[in-house]
């Protein structure tokens, strides 16, 4: 295992500096690619009422190094008990075979949609806003850029339960590795305001651009039911104009 023998060479602050820097170059050339062709030059196309804003989008970026550098050193307890055998993470399918792996993602999707609703429902209570959550709402206007524009402990508390999955019950490296890289693409995805996915039951980029503008709507994770479920869903095709996501490949009205 890679993490293993790096933990063993370099010590817990080699196995920090890899994780900031492996994390940073997902998320600044995921955001940055997307930022770069949807906002800079297909912008016509696709956010014609976007105008660039120069303080903010260098705050962003401030932000979203200032996130991933403290997540990774939060992590850090983490990785480690996953690399010294604490965690219930196993790296061979023949474990406990496909159909379990299957029902493992499963078991994921639950236990991440259900925490990260009500954690990300909790921020917005006053005290938790206005001591952390309010940093990523200052960008009212999402862009890629600001996907992960959190205070750490912010951005941490809502990828815990993933983390969590590998302590809870038998989970497969891979199917670890790739629900927590999920967050980042996905985090991505909904700041961009292109909506990839227009389904209803999908928290898609209209949702949460929804969110970013009233606050108190969608605050699902991938799926909007529990927000369907405790009346917190707003149907971004209701907004008015300027809350429009729009679709790949399809121009905007003149």
């Amino acid at each position: 295992m890679f993490f293993k023998d790096l933990y063993e060479r370099y010590g817990w602050a080699g196995l920090y500096v890899f994780m900031v820097i492996a994390a940073s170059l997902l998320f600044f050339t995921l955001a940055g690619l997307s930022y770069f062709v949807f906002f800079v030059w297909k912008r016509a196309r696709f956010v014609p009422d976007y105008r660039p804003n120069g303080p903010e989008l260098r705050r962003s970026v401030l932000y979203a190094f200032y996130s991933l550098l403290g997540n990774g050193l939060l992590m850090l307890p983490i990785e480690i008990g996953i690399i010294t055998g604490r965690s219930k993470i196993y790296f061979s399918f023949r474990e406990h075979g496909w159909f379990y792996t299957l029902c493992s993602i499963l078991l994921v999707l639950v236990i991440t949609e259900t925490l990260i609703y009500w954690i990300h429902r909790g921020l917005h209570l006053r005290f938790f806003y206005r001591t952390l959550h309010v940093k990523h709402h200052q960008f009212r206007i999402p862009t890629p850029i600001a996907g992960v524009a959190f205070h750490p402990l912010d951005s941490f508390a809502q990828a815990f339960p993933h983390h969590l999955c590998a302590y809870l019950f038998p989970l497969h490296v891979w199917v670890y590795h790739a629900s927590v890289t999920l967050v980042t693409l996905w985090a991505v995805l909904i700041h961009d305001r292109i909506n990839w996915v227009p389904y209803g039951f999908v928290n898609n980029t209209g949702c949460h651009t929804a969110h970013h503008w009233f606050n108190k709507y969608n605050y699902g994770q991938f799926f909007s039911l529990w927000d369907r479920i405790c009346g917190t869903y707003r149907d971004p095709r209701t907004l008015p104009p300027q809350f429009f996501a729009s679709m790949p490949g399809r121009r905007l009205p003149a």
